[in-house]
């Protein structure tokens, strides 16, 4: 009895494995369709991206990930420009080995091809793997549209 039910399983896992590359195939098909019917990201969702974009870009110490997101003429409320907040990170990265960013209650209002975003971020930071400092931060932020890219040109936080 043993044997005809791995006889059975054998024969079945063969005939499975012929099939599989027609069905990766026909899955593939399937979900390339599904990507080309979906609809382009509407601006609350490309805005939120690029931002969840730079907080990995900042826990893998990827500082041009960073500064891509950047308008030319960014600046913070303290009249920080792009470059301090290249140094800044600069110096971030070599205090803190690992770097972890929680974003949390964002908030956009978009007006036509100007966005204010509100949210909170918990920032955690260590030389080891267990997080030696942390923070919380509200950040506000205006966002402009430039060639259908969204840019970050102003930014304020305070900590909480």
């Amino acid at each position: 009895m043993l044997q005809k039910i791995s006889d059975w399983f054998h024969n079945l896992s063969h005939y499975l494995l012929k099939r599989m590359g027609k069905l990766w195939l026909l899955g593939v098909l399937l979900v390339g369709i599904s990507l080309a019917c979906t609809e382009a990201p509407d601006d609350a969702t490309k805005i939120r991206q690029r931002i969840e974009l730079m907080a990995e870009s900042i826990e893998q110490h990827d500082r041009d990930g960073v500064m891509q997101g950047l308008a030319d003429d960014f600046r913070t409320r303290e009249g920080h420009l792009s470059q301090d907040i290249n140094r800044m990170l600069f110096v971030q990265f070599r205090q803190n080995k690992h770097i972890q960013v929680f974003l949390y209650e964002m908030d956009i209002n978009l007006m036509s091809d100007i966005a204010d975003v509100q949210l909170e971020a918990l920032l955690l930071g260590s030389s080891q793997w267990l997080p030696e400092r942390g923070r919380r931060y509200r950040v506000k932020m205006r966002w402009h549209k430039q060639d259908g890219d969204w840019l970050l040109s102003r930014l304020d936080w305070q900590a909480l």
